[in-house]
């Protein structure tokens, strides 16, 4: 069973107009009413094919809220790696699968790379969490570091070879614009041609637009907003403190010099968000090896009360929550609230950025606006249609 629906973005190019419409079962959630949180958070990791690891990780932290658990802190530092091994599956599979179909010239299959990123995801998420529960993580141990050095040491190799063309430590000196062209002028990879044909195009600041990033959510504030009886409206186009918000790779990254020099007066671009997808990429390895060396054996698990609770995780797309609000032992209220949202709501930054390329792509707008949205990247399919 998975949750998909699509989002179907429509371009006017006479008129310099986008409609965004979303098909997604936001409200799937409130079949969970009357289950135990247990049942609840294994539903949702059958639940979600896409971020798994995130959402399961967000649907336990609610219910830890809820309950009053304080999570011991090696829970949260395998939980963490969980997030950033899937972080780094999400966007090598863009990169690999889907940049190469913006090229000009043929590509050769990278079916090769795929399976290899595929198998060392799976020999990483088995070390981390050997029972498939991410929910509640056994205490970190020994094996756990050692098992989970090998695949993270893959992991580099594969991405120096297949997305970047260098080694991590080179590209993540990389800080400037003549740094970046220096890059794709080499050729080396997929995302290093891209970058290259982007570049001869004139095409980084394609789509500029201003961004207002979502600021930190003080849990309590957004419980409010989930359960209120607006929620579906804000669920489904949510905004804070008046505005729509971005939360994606970009916002994470928008101050990393890489990331900054492709800034303009318009704002942030399709090469800003393109790189900000390989900035993350280069330094989750030394991230999760960071975390690893950091690792305890864990520690008990403490009550505190019980309640209402939200959790929120930094997914690969952007911050994911969930709420959930408890009677007795049973689920009254679960909301879960994804950056999907946030970052495709009609009025928000991404539908700015596709008004401009609407109105300044030209005949090329179609393919423009397609690689925009890859760019951003929905966690469901998208359909871009030009009038």
């Amino acid at each position: 069973m998975t949750l998909e629906g699509r989002i179907t973005i429509d371009l006017f190019p006479e008129q310099g107009a986008v409609k965004i419409a979303s098909s997604r079962p936001l409200t799937i959630t409130r079949q969970f009413t009357g289950h135990r949180p247990e049942d609840v958070v294994r539903t949702v990791s059958l639940l979600f094919a896409t971020c798994r690891a995130a959402q399961t990780i967000a649907s336990a932290e609610a219910f830890e809220d809820a309950l009053g658990l304080e999570t011991p802190e090696s829970t949260k530092r395998v939980r963490a790696l969980l997030v950033l091994a899937e972080t780094t599956r999400e966007h090598a599979l863009r990169i690999l699968m889907d940049w190469p179909l913006f090229l000009r010239a043929p590509e050769q299959s990278q079916d090769a790379a795929l399976k290899s990123l595929m198998r060392i995801d799976r020999d990483l998420t088995r070390s981390l969490d050997g029972n498939g529960d991410a929910s509640r993580l056994a205490g970190a141990s020994k094996c756990l570091k050692d098992g989970a050095m090998a695949p993270i040491a893959e992991l580099t190799a594969l991405l120096e070879q297949a997305v970047l063309g260098e080694d991590l430590n080179s590209w993540g000196k990389r800080g400037s614009l003549s740094d970046l062209v220096e890059w794709a002028e080499t050729r080396n990879t997929p995302a290093a041609r891209l970058f290259c044909q982007l570049a001869d195009d004139d095409l980084f600041g394609a789509g500029a637009s201003g961004i207002s990033s979502l600021p930190p959510l003080d849990g309590h504030a957004v419980a409010v907003r989930l359960f209120s009886e607006e929620a579906d409206q804000f669920i489904a186009q949510p905004e804070w403190e008046g505005l729509p918000r971005e939360t994606s790779p970009l916002t994470r990254s928008k101050d990393h010099p890489l990331v900054d020099c492709l800034k303009s007066e318009a704002g942030h671009g399709l090469g800003a968000r393109l790189v900000a997808c390989l900035v993350e990429l280069a330094r989750t390895p030394a991230q999760m090896v960071a975390i690893l060396e950091a690792l305890d054996d864990g520690a008990e698990w403490a009550t505190r009360g019980e309640g209402a609770g939200v959790g929120q995780v930094e997914a690969a797309r952007g911050r994911l929550v969930h709420a959930a609000a408890l009677t007795g032992e049973k689920v009254r209220l679960y909301r879960i609230l994804a950056p999907t949202e946030w970052n495709f709501h009609p009025k928000g930054g991404a539908a700015c950025s596709l008004e401009r390329i609407a109105t300044t792509g030209g005949g090329g707008c179609a393919k423009l606006a397609r690689l925009f949205v890859t760019a951003v990247d929905p966690c469901v399919g998208a359909d871009v249609r030009v009038h």
